[in-house]
């Protein structure tokens, strides 16, 4: 639920600049634009070769501007000329323009258009590589790839800040924002949207501003969540998405009105204050038209309705959010309305239908991620063609090459045959020469092949990483949460009164889902040639935060020197084992030590890295006591790596693990 909620946010946000690459359909010209491209079309008639590029170019960019298909034609008007007229600078333009174009139908495309035209743009610093950046960082956003898309943003914003233009500083801080609170940093997130906000009032920008009140708002729910459902923060989320609401109420902004409507009635369900959850649900499905998103807002308040035990109007409001969703196609939020369908069964105490509701949900879930899977290989697919392509092209131009260079030795050696007894010497250094940079040409090429091998054998391996953890996620997970979804339904189904009954299943319970916390750890190290130990240090605080929540008596605390090289990199394995092995660590001390507090820290220990798990619990005698799996475990996994591994502990005074790397 919360990726729908900030996708919503991110495409209203994308709207309200004209930056949202729908599908080509068109918006009604005004009667300026008309004039416009009427002056421009009557100047093409008498421009010559270059302002004909500039006319192609703003022509393009005004039907980009309306989603009009006539744009493509524009387009490749303008990339026919430049290549006939050789200009640089508007061939980087066209490119961006390809992109643009290409970007509803294939993101990878576009991406690879834009990368060609920043790299002939930043030559000029043409004045378009603001608008390049900022494509390229929302692509980049969109697959996950946050590092560079910060690395984009922050580029736009430096070159928007540079040349005084504000509202392209408040799109880029909003941009920014948005992917902070994709990485979970919803604390940084609220920062640039403050940042923003103020802009946004500077100058007067309305929709601007009650975006950025949508964005903290939405930032300070998650965060609510995050903080063990923090009331002090949802009021807060509350009080930012209702001043969202009153401005786009104010300006007729339906779009935005709906969503923040939404997300409030969301923050209100969350706190179980769900009398007025329920209002905010129907008031954004009382906003006329977008009937194709209200699917999920249906699905919301069917759940509002399970959870105050409404079951007939809950039956009714899912019925209706599964009509909306079949009508419209929209496959996710009928996911999710099965799922609440199987939650309304299992509280109803059918559990045939609740099985059979499940069945679909999963039946979806997975045909969702073949789609997905399906359609990141044609794109891969269509990357590969296009370098295969360009492979080509440099072959025939080598084999142009080889050819003049072969003519030019027969001229050569004719030359030499009509003054043989005058330039002998001449021709014997010119043949030499000739042979040599055949032997470099010839040299060149074969580095060129085995480098376009090898990247095509790292993509490959690449691909088969992502299939083989996409196949542990999809079948090993599916079935695990089942087994657990199946455990508990049986001990709400049945009144167990066989405590040591109900302890095993709790065990099994229990078990399986560590076993799933295992398996997501596998996935992440797959899906990773390399991991740094910035990542490793995010995974472990990931870890024991969630630790604290479970064990709230128990402090704990993570330390790392200031002098920790967060950019040093472990192998995959390495990475797996040391995160295995502090869990390992912290897992023994809950369970045994009785202790009040953990410590885990990192420091240099001369070229290496100095890991130390410690506790001030009861501990007990290492000579006495004979090491369980666990031990033996953490000891093997440390000198798999090449690590070095102590234990120390004496009873009354704690327990210490150590290793270094």
């Amino acid at each position: 639920m919360r990726q729908v909620l900030l996708i919503l946010i991110f495409f209203c946000i994308l709207f309200s600049y004209g930056q949202k690459n729908a599908q080509f359909s068109s918006i009604a010209l005004t009667k300026a634009d008309s004039l416009q491209i009427s002056k421009l079309q009557n100047r093409l008639k008498s421009a010559n070769d270059k302002e004909k590029l500039e006319l192609y170019y703003k022509l393009a960019t005004i039907y980009l501007s309306k989603n009009d298909s006539i744009a493509t034609t524009y387009t490749d008007l303008l990339f026919k000329n430049v290549t006939n007229f050789n200009n640089t600078q508007y061939k980087g333009r066209a490119l961006f323009l390809k992109g643009k174009v290409n970007a509803t139908s294939s993101s990878l495309r576009a991406l690879d258009y834009y990368q060609e035209a920043t790299k002939i743009l930043e030559d000029y610093e043409d004045q378009v590589l603001k608008d390049i950046y900022y494509e390229q960082s929302q692509i980049h956003t969109l697959f996950s790839e946050f590092p560079e898309a910060l690395d984009l943003s922050f580029r736009s914003l430096e070159f928007n800040k540079i040349n005084h233009i504000e509202v392209n500083v408040l799109r880029d801080m909003s941009l920014i924002g948005y992917i902070y609170d994709r990485m979970y940093e919803y604390e940084e997130s609220i920062k640039w949207n403050r940042e923003a906000l103020k802009i946004a009032i500077k100058i007067d920008d309305k929709k601007g501003e009650a975006l950025c009140y949508g964005r903290i708002g939405i930032a300070y729910d998650e965060l609510a969540e995050k903080d063990n459902f923090n009331k002090r923060l949802f009021d807060s989320a509350l009080y930012y998405n209702k001043k969202a609401a009153r401005l786009s109420e104010s300006m007729n902004y339906l779009a935005f009105s709906r969503t923040t409507y939404s997300n409030i009635g969301n923050t209100y369900s969350k706190l179980k204050d769900y009398k007025r959850a329920e209002e905010y649900t129907l008031k954004s499905l009382s906003v006329p038209g977008f009937e194709a998103r209200k699917g999920v807002t249906l699905v919301n308040l069917g759940k509002i309705y399970l959870e105050t035990k409404r079951f007939k109007e809950a039956k009714k409001v899912l019925d209706s959010a599964m009509r909306n969703t079949l009508k419209y196609g929209t496959r996710k939020y009928q996911l999710e309305a099965y799922y609440r369908f199987h939650e309304l069964d299992v509280k109803k105490g059918d559990y045939k239908s609740a099985l059979n509701n499940y069945i679909e949900y999963k039946s979806i879930e997975d045909s969702l991620l073949n789609e997905t899977k399906t359609r990141q290989i044609a794109e891969m697919g269509e990357r590969y063609k296009t370098a295969d392509k360009e492979r080509q092209i440099l072959i025939h131009r080598a084999d142009l090459a080889e050819r003049d260079l072969t003519i030019q030795k027969r001229n050569s050696q004719l030359f030499g045959m009509i003054a043989f007894a005058v330039v002998l010497t001449f021709i014997g250094y010119l043949f030499y020469n000739q042979q040599k940079l055949r032997n470099q040409q010839l040299k060149k090429e074969s580095e060129l092949k085995d480098a376009l091998l090898k990247i095509e054998t790292q993509n490959r391996l690449q691909e088969q990483r992502i299939r083989i953890s996409r196949d542990l996620h999809d079948n090993i997970g599916a079935q695990l949460a089942f087994i657990i979804s199946s455990i508990d339904n049986l001990k709400y189904g049945f009144d167990i009164t066989d405590q040591k009954l109900n302890d095993k299943l709790t065990s099994i319970s229990e078990f399986t889902t560590e076993t799933i916390y295992e398996l997501r750890d596998t996935i992440w190290a797959m899906n990773k040639t390399e991991i740094t130990f910035e990542d490793l240090q995010s995974r472990l605080s990931n870890y024991i935060d969630k630790a604290h929540v479970f064990e709230g008596k128990v402090d704990f605390s993570f330390k790392v020197d200031a002098d920790v090289d967060l950019k040093r990199k472990f192998n995959s394995m390495e990475g797996v084992n040391i995160h295995r092995v502090i869990q390992e660590a912290i897992h023994n001390s809950l369970k045994h030590s009785n202790s009040k507090n953990i410590e885990v820290k990192v420091e240099k220990f001369l070229d290496h890295l100095k890991f130390t798990i410690s506790d001030d619990g009861q501990g007990f005698d290492i000579t006495t006591v004979e090491k369980g799996n666990g031990l033996i475990n953490m000891q093997k996994r440390i000198h798999e790596i090449d690590g070095k591994f102590e234990i120390e502990s004496f009873p009354n005074h704690g327990t210490k693990v150590s290793f270094i790397i």
